[in-house]
C-alpha cells in the first residue's frame, strides 16, 4: 500500500510560509500591546487629573503642592501631591513612612503608574516612583519647607488656584516623566525654558514674544539636546542623572500622555510640547527662592 506524505520541499515551503506570517504578525501584536498600554496610561492620567481637580474643590480652589518637607528631620515629613490626592483616587501605594509614622503615597502603583515605564520596588517609601509629575509652577516644589532656614527666608511658594491660570486647556498640569534607578525620583516635571528650547524672548521680560517654541531638546541637532532628556536613567552612565527623573517621556511610539489644567488628557508627540504655551505660567515668585531662581534671573517672565 502506498502512503502519501509531505515531501521535504513541501515541508520547507510550509515552514517558510509560517515564518513569513510570524514576521508580519509579531510587529502587529507588539503594536497592539503598546496601544493598549497607551490607553491605560491615558486613562490613569485622567483619573489622576480628576483627583487633582477634586482636591481643588475641597481646598479653596487651590492645587496641592508638588512636595513639602524633606524627611531629614522628623518634624518635616516629605509630603508630595500623590499623598494629597490619594484620598480622592484610592488606588496605588499607600504605606507607612518609617521616619514619622504617617501614611504616604509615592506614586508607583495603581493609577499612578505608567505601564510602559520601568518597574520599581512596590514596597518601601524610600523607593520612590513618581511615574507622573506635576507642573511645579502650578503645584510648587517646597522641598525643605518646614525647616527654619527655608521658611524664615520667605521661600515657601503657595500653590496656584484654578482661577489664576489663563487658558487652563493649554497648560500641562501632569505628565508621564522619567524614572531614575536610584531611590529618588522627582514628583514634578522640569519647567526651565532652557531645558526645552534654545531661545530667549525677543523682547526681554516678555515671555509672549518667544520667537521659537517647541521641545527641541529631543532633537539630536539641537544645542539643548541631551540623551538624558528622553530616557529612563536605569543603567549605564546615565544611571542616577536627575534629568531622567524630571523630563516628559515619550514611551508610546513617540507620544506622551499629558493631563491639562482643565482636566482633559491627550497624547502629545515628541517635539510637539510648547514651552510658553503649555508649561510657562506667569506668577509671583519670591526673590529669595533658591529653587526658582531661574524664573527671574535667566528666563522671560
Amino acid at each position: 500500500m502506498n502512503r502519501k506524505a509531505f515531501t521535504l520541499i513541501e515541508l520547507l515551503v510550509v515552514i517558510a510560509i509560517i515564518a513569513i506570517l510570524a514576521a508580519i504578525l509579531f510587529p502587529v501584536f507588539a503594536q497592539a500591546k503598546m496601544a493598549a498600554k497607551k490607553t491605560t496610561s491615558i486613562n490613569n492620567q485622567k483619573q489622576v487629573s480628576l483627583g487633582l481637580l477634586q482636591y481643588c474643590g475641597d481646598n479653596d480652589d487651590l492645587f496641592p503642592s508638588a512636595e513639602t518637607g524633606d524627611n531629614w528631620n522628623l518634624w518635616t515629613p516629605h509630603i508630595t501631591w500623590t499623598t494629597s490626592v490619594y484620598p480622592y483616587i484610592k488606588s496605588g501605594d499607600y504605606q507607612t513612612d518609617p521616619a514619622n509614622g504617617g501614611k504616604v503615597c509615592v506614586g508607583k502603583d495603581g493609577v499612578f503608574r505608567d505601564p510602559a515605564g520601568p518597574s520599581v520596588a512596590l514596597t518601601g517609601v524610600t523607593k520612590e516612583g513618581y511615574y507622573f509629575g506635576v507642573n511645579r509652577l502650578i503645584c510648587p516644589s517646597n522641598y525643605n519647607a518646614g525647616e527654619s532656614w527655608f521658611d524664615s527666608a520667605g521661600q515657601v511658594l503657595p500653590p496656584m488656584s484654578q482661577t489664576e491660570i489663563d487658558a487652563p486647556a493649554d497648560k500641562v498640569l501632569v505628565t508621564a516623566k522619567g524614572i531614575n534607578a536610584d531611590d529618588w525620583n522627582y514628583p514634578w516635571f522640569v519647567d526651565w525654558q532652557f531645558q526645552y528650547i534654545d531661545s530667549i524672548a525677543s523682547t526681554p521680560g516678555n515671555a509672549s514674544t518667544v520667537y521659537r517654541d517647541g521641545d527641541t531638546s529631543k532633537n539630536p541637532n539641537s544645542p539643548v539636546y541631551s540623551p538624558w532628556f528622553d530616557t529612563d536613567c536605569i543603567a549605564g552612565t546615565s544611571n542616577g542623572k536627575w534629568e531622567c527623573a524630571a523630563h516628559p517621556r515619550y514611551r508610546y511610539n513617540g507620544t506622551c500622555a499629558m493631563g491639562f489644567a482643565d482636566g482633559h488628557v491627550k497624547a502629545i508627540k515628541r517635539g510637539g510640547l510648547m514651552w510658553f504655551k503649555n508649561i510657562y505660567v506667569k506668577r509671583a515668585i519670591p526673590d529669595s527662592s533658591w529653587t526658582y531662581g531661574w524664573y527671574y534671573n535667566s528666563e522671560p517672565y
